[in-house]
């Protein structure tokens, strides 16, 4: 799993510059749902109800988002799901900090690994986890060949801190081949060792065989496309507050984003990197009689 240090090197620049550029609602860093908007906010809020239905959200319930993020499907879920109580869990002390500072009714967060909740004494009824997967396997344990260990303990975890009926409403990148040229390994090669280090991309193989006899996929899809406007749009806004960047904190973080947006959507146009969502319900024993 990427460590505190990997996660914090990309994600604890500062609030304030990831604001600059995401969207100035909600704050949310992973791939929007753009059917019907040209409006990032919207795009958003797409992807954020996706993802409820998915994990059968309800009013009342107690939910846990791992990987939370800044916290924007958190408080997406606590306006839109009445007494829901939102919880979520990211290895970003500032992104945890900049979430309690929020003071929302029933969302809070903690700097914590989601191997390191404890289960609760109220079990969770729903789980959403967005783009954390991609660092739950390191690089090493992918060459390995370790990474589908990797993921069957998570799922295992999410088994024992839910209740039997809950779902989780799961996204993820994943990679769907092998580099087929140049400008493909390079790309992925930057994003590896400058954006996000300790980091390993699975595949749809990856997780399910992660959840076998764990859990059924009721619903999936890919929207691996629609990252290439979500990127974008934030190169558009990166660019737009370039010399704020700049004088703040430095050229050499703006040429870098510059270069990581690039990059990524290079990854997401050949199709090489996609976005799996999918909805995964708790699996039963499967017995076999006989006739």
């Amino acid at each position: 799993m990427a460590t505190q240090d990997d996660i914090e090197s990309h994600y604890d620049v500062d609030n304030d510059f990831f604001a600059l550029f995401l969207d100035e609602k909600y704050r949310t860093y992973t791939c929007a749902v753009w059917d019907g908007t040209e409006d990032l906010v919207q795009a958003q809020v797409n992807k954020f109800k996706r993802l409820c239905q998915y994990a059968h959200i309800q009013k009342g319930q107690n939910i846990i988002d791992v990987g939370c993020g800044w916290g924007g499907l958190l408080s997406y879920i606590a306006d839109e799901y009445l007494d829901t109580n939102a919880y979520g869990v990211t290895l970003s002390s500032n992104q945890a900090a900049y979430i309690n500072s929020l003071v929302k009714q029933n969302v809070s967060a903690s700097p914590i690994s989601w191997e390191d909740v404890a289960v609760p004494e109220k079990k969770y009824d729903a789980i959403v986890s967005v783009c954390a997967l991609e660092h739950f396997a390191t690089f090493e344990e992918s060459e390995a060949g370790l990474q589908r260990d990797v993921y069957k303990k998570f799922f295992d975890w999410c088994l024992s801190v839910t209740t039997d009926d809950a779902y989780i409403g799961l996204q993820s990148i994943i990679i769907t081949r092998h580099a087929e040229n140049l400008k493909e390994l390079r790309g992925a090669k930057y994003l590896k060792d400058k954006v996000f280090p300790g980091s390993a991309l699975s595949s749809i193989s990856d997780i399910q065989a992660g959840i076998i006899d764990k859990y059924q996929i009721v619903e999936a899809t890919t929207i691996g496309l629609d990252y290439v406007p979500t990127l974008i749009e934030w190169d558009r806004r990166l660019q737009m507050h370039r010399d704020t960047i700049i004088a703040k904190y430095g050229a050499e973080l703006y040429d870098h984003y510059r270069i990581y947006f690039a990059s990524a959507i290079d990854c997401f146009e050949s199709g090489y990197w996609d976005v799996y969502q999918a909805s995964l319900k708790r699996a039963k024993p499967i017995r076999a009689f006989k006739p």
